[in-house]
């Protein structure tokens, strides 16, 4: 009787080893190396960092006004593409976030700034009681 269910086991064993088809991966368009490009560049880039650049290009741009006013220009515009980068670089990061858990990703938002200071809030008029009939 044992023979018949190890059989068995190893019958659908050998069923399910082999990979069923799947879907099949859409041609990669242009745009998809450019993307791709794009991360790997973006991935050791932080937002911190050319926030910064941003703010010393500004002061460099802003001093380079007085002295060389061709260059000055030009530093300002960069100043102001990075700084424009970081703050999208941040927020996109920022967005793409997820907490996660045994590599499992989790639902329960991040920062959820209200909530808290809603429960902490609650939590306090809990242990506080009530002032009488007029508090709620």
């Amino acid at each position: 009787m044992p023979e018949k269910y190890e059989r068995e086991i190893e019958e659908i064993l050998r069923k399910t080893s082999f990979s069923s088809p799947g879907r099949k991966q859409p041609f990669p368009g242009p745009m998809d190396g450019l993307a791709s490009a794009w991360r790997q560049y973006t991935a050791d880039v932080s937002p911190t960092r050319l926030l910064v650049l941003g703010m010393a290009f500004a002061l460099i741009g802003y001093v380079l006004r007085f002295v060389i006013p061709e260059l000055g220009f030009p530093m300002s515009l960069l100043a102001v593409a990075c700084l424009i980068g970081g703050f999208v670089l941040s927020m996109s990061r920022r967005s793409s976030r997820q907490q996660r858990w045994r590599g499992q990703a989790i639902d329960t938002p991040m920062n959820d700034v209200w909530a808290a200071l809603k429960r902490r809030w609650d939590d306090w008029r809990r242990r506080r009681g009530s002032n009488g009939p007029g508090w709620r």
